[in-house]
């Protein structure tokens, strides 16, 4: 990819608090974290004599929880929840350095939650602490994207009401893209690492990876498959827990400067934290 009409992904993203952790009905952790990236996801251009530009980029999550893997890993009932996570992110390239460019983001995390149960946990909606810093990427090879992002930070300053306003958390990742004729494999290692909150009490850190594999079958769609798998070390508000992940998606090469792409993602295997049972959607405009 060598123009930013022909680039095809987002530099990377941490998620937004899971927001069915406010119902007592379900588990803290109801997705893994990531889990809604797509296909190209780090596609990006060369930097090398790259011109500045921006693309912003609306992700929406759709999780229904109604089930958790226990201890032993099997499936129980809980209450059932909705919630919906949207992301808007806003990012602006250039080349900091010689063949290095640097994606500068800003996220502004929403959420709502909805007890379909009735349980008496009540529904919240707001915005969630907002996410800013640095990724930094280079082409070690024409079909090759390698990058990172150590400098991201989340701002206490979202509504009580979904979780935010608590405390600073930090995350780091290693991403990378590789394109072999049709076929694309795009994904990430990262972690999350959480501040005290203003209680006191502090979350276990969390370890992630994310792979999107993608065959182009058309000039219009493009079909994935994702695996994803994260772990959460223990805390005081609980043991550890951990879930691996599928995912199946398209995308779609409808608009000249932006894709849509949709993928459903269901969890198959875990402990301790909700089943994933998700619906994804990415919208990206370049500009």
């Amino acid at each position: 990819m060598t123009s930013r009409s022909s680039w095809l992904g987002m530099a990377p993203v941490y998620s937004a608090l899971v927001a069915s952790a406010l119902l007592s009905a379900a588990p803290a952790q109801a997705q893994v974290t990531r889990g809604f990236i797509g296909a190209h996801e780090y596609g990006l251009p060369d930097p090398s004599g790259m011109k500045p530009w921006n693309v912003f980029v609306e992700y929406s999550t759709l999780q229904t929880t109604d089930q958790a893997w226990s201890a032993g890993g099997q499936k129980t009932s809980v209450g059932k929840t909705e919630t919906l996570v949207s992301l808007s992110k806003f990012v602006h390239f250039w080349e900091v350095a010689p063949s290095v460019g640097i994606a500068m983001e800003l996220i502004v995390p929403k959420v709502g939650v909805r007890d379909i149960a009735g349980k008496g946990a009540g529904s919240a909606s707001g915005i969630a602490d907002p996410i800013v810093g640095p990724a930094f990427w280079i082409k070690p090879a024409p079909n090759w994207t390698l990058g990172t992002d150590m400098f991201f930070v989340q701002l206490p300053m979202g509504d009580k009401s979904v979780g935010g306003g608590k405390r600073w958390n930090q995350v780091a990742s290693v991403f990378w893209d590789g394109q072999f004729d049709k076929l694309n494999w795009t994904g990430n290692v990262a972690t999350t690492l959480h501040g005290k909150a203003d209680d006191g009490s502090k979350e276990g850190s969390q370890v992630y990876v994310n792979n999107r594999l993608a065959y182009r079958v058309s000039d219009l769609v493009e079909p994935y498959l994702g695996i994803d798998y994260e772990r959460q070390d223990g805390s005081a508000g609980g043991p550890a827990n951990h879930e691996t992940a599928a995912a199946f998606g398209l995308m779609f090469y409808a608009l000249d400067k932006g894709h849509i792409s949709v993928h459903y993602e269901k969890g198959l295997n875990g402990v301790g934290r909700a089943v994933s049972n998700n619906l994804n959607v990415r919208f990206a405009y370049v500009f």
